[in-house]
């Protein structure tokens, strides 16, 4: 009996030295702060904020050049979920990261409602070839028709692993003061997954990608549905403006899409400049047929497969 209760106090006690020791590889757990049914006014994120929930929080305000939610100093790992971004009199979300010091930020089943410019921007600026932000996350959010573009992510190759996914763009481009009417912006960055979106008949094209390098872009686009033929704003689409609009791409993975053009927009594609971009297995469809339903290559585009 006594043997057997020594070897179960030694049992213990090698047990608490093996939690101590992995305590202290670790190191302090942060907890994260949830803030909830909270409105707040001209809302600017604090520097260095981390670890924390803003769940079923409204945000209003916002000033000429001023978004209604604002980060732009350090911050990492804040979600905010359930949220409603009320309309502003410049963008609704503005992200403006400077060599990475913004990362790992989440929207998740929020609400974005009209603003006079974009819903959503993130820059990153100096852009750098391998510094950015990332982990830039969009997810099943809805994006009411905007001013200007409805979400707009620009920067250098060093802004990877940044998504938009599940998410409903209503529209954009109704506010012909600004000459960006389209619904998602891609503009220099690398490795971003954008899956299972839809976006609705923009001003401008529903999709606008742009690189402006020769490196292979990571880009991957699956499951979405571009319907230029859904209106639910008054403003229409331009005559010369296609469904996807492709500047300097060179790689990339676009399968399995929907493309729908519509009068009185141009056709489903337009590609300058681009190279090596796969985009097999989708369907490209507009009821006027002819060159209305065929993607339009030009400025030396070459290697891309359809």
């Amino acid at each position: 009996m006594h043997a057997l209760a020594g070897r179960v106090l030694l049992t213990v006690a090698v047990i608490a030295v093996v939690l101590a020791l992995a305590a202290i590889v670790a190191g302090p757990v942060e907890a994260t702060k949830v803030i909830r049914n909270k409105t707040f006014k001209n809302f600017r994120l604090p520097e260095g904020a981390c670890d924390r929930v803003y769940e079923d929080c409204t945000f209003t305000g916002g000033g000429p050049r001023r978004a209604v939610l604002q980060i732009d100093r350090a911050a990492h790992h804040i979600t905010f979920r359930d949220c409603l971004i009320k309309s502003g009199p410049w963008n609704g979300i503005s992200i403006n990261d400077h060599l990475g010091n913004i990362h790992d930020i989440t929207f998740k089943k929020c609400r974005i409602r009209p603003q006079k410019r974009m819903g959503f921007e993130c820059t990153s600026r100096p852009v750098h070839d391998t510094a950015g932000y990332h982990g830039i996350k969009i997810i099943r959010c809805t994006f009411d028709p905007q001013g200007s573009e409805a979400i707009s992510f620009d920067g250098g190759p060093g802004c990877v692993d940044n998504r938009v996914s599940g998410t409903l763009i209503r529209g954009a481009g109704t506010n012909k003061a600004f000459p960006w009417g389209q619904g998602f912006e891609l503009n220099g960055i690398t490795r971003f997954r954008f899956v299972n979106n839809t976006i609705y008949q923009t001003r401008s094209s529903l999709l606008n990608l742009q690189m402006h390098s020769d490196v292979d872009c990571g880009w991957t686009f699956t499951g979405n549905r571009l319907d230029a033929s859904k209106h639910r704003q008054k403003v229409p689409m331009e005559a010369n403006a296609q469904v996807v609009c492709g500047k300097g791409i060179h790689g990339g993975k676009f399968h399995d899409n929907v493309i729908i053009a519509d009068r009185p927009g141009g056709g489903v594609a337009w590609f300058g400049d681009c190279h090596d971009m796969d985009w097999r297995r989708n369907r490209w469809r507009d009821k006027r047929r002819g060159m209305w339903d065929d993607p339009f290559l030009e400025m030396g585009s070459s290697g891309n497969l359809f």
